[in-house]
């Protein structure tokens, strides 16, 4: 549907939605925001960030599920970068144990088990964060499971396997089914 359609489609929506809550000495209460939120057009699916203020951007395999079935409250972001061989740089970031958007600090040794990884950054690199260490704070500003929509912003630093710290900033992840 192009976007001019959708446009057009919002406008009728809001028009048909005002007409039908207006009674004559009535205060009108319209539902227009969740018509409009309803079509919106569906942005890119983006996982991005700068490592050590070097840009980075998956340009595969962008995911994301929130509490998806056999996960108890489970956030899951991931992404790929690169060519599909032994090469491919591949982000994870897996929450558990929470109920929706808000912002969530984790640091070393977490009871929860959550992870955060970078794999094949090069091949002197080739794993930072999960068993390793991190610390790291996302902030989940939406998260729905039926249609799955994640947005979310993080930052942090990973510990490398070469003894590196890396450093995770303007993290910005965002995915709609």
């Amino acid at each position: 549907m192009s976007h001019t359609c959708r446009n057009i489609i919002v406008i009728v929506v809001a028009g048909l939605a005002l007409t039908a809550c207006e009674r004559p000495g009535s205060t009108t209460i319209s539902p227009v925001a969740t018509a409009a939120v309803a079509v919106t057009p569906v942005a890119a699916n983006t996982l991005e960030m700068r490592i050590d203020g070097t840009p980075w951007r998956a340009d595969h395999e962008i995911f994301g599920a929130f509490h998806p079935l056999g996960y108890d409250r489970a956030l899951i972001v991931g992404g790929s970068r690169g060519p599909k061989d032994a090469n491919e740089q591949a982000f994870t970031l897996n929450l558990y144990g929470i109920d929706g958007p808000g912002r969530y600090a984790f640091r070393n040794g977490n009871a929860a088990g959550h992870v955060v990884q970078m794999a094949n950054l090069s091949s002197e690199r080739y794993l930072a964060g999960s068993i390793l260490g991190f610390d790291f704070t996302i902030d989940v500003s939406v998260a729905s499971k039926s249609p799955t929509v994640i947005e979310a912003t993080f930052s942090g630093t990973l510990e490398s396997n070469d003894g590196a710290t890396l450093t995770i900033s303007d993290g910005q992840f965002s995915y709609r089914e």
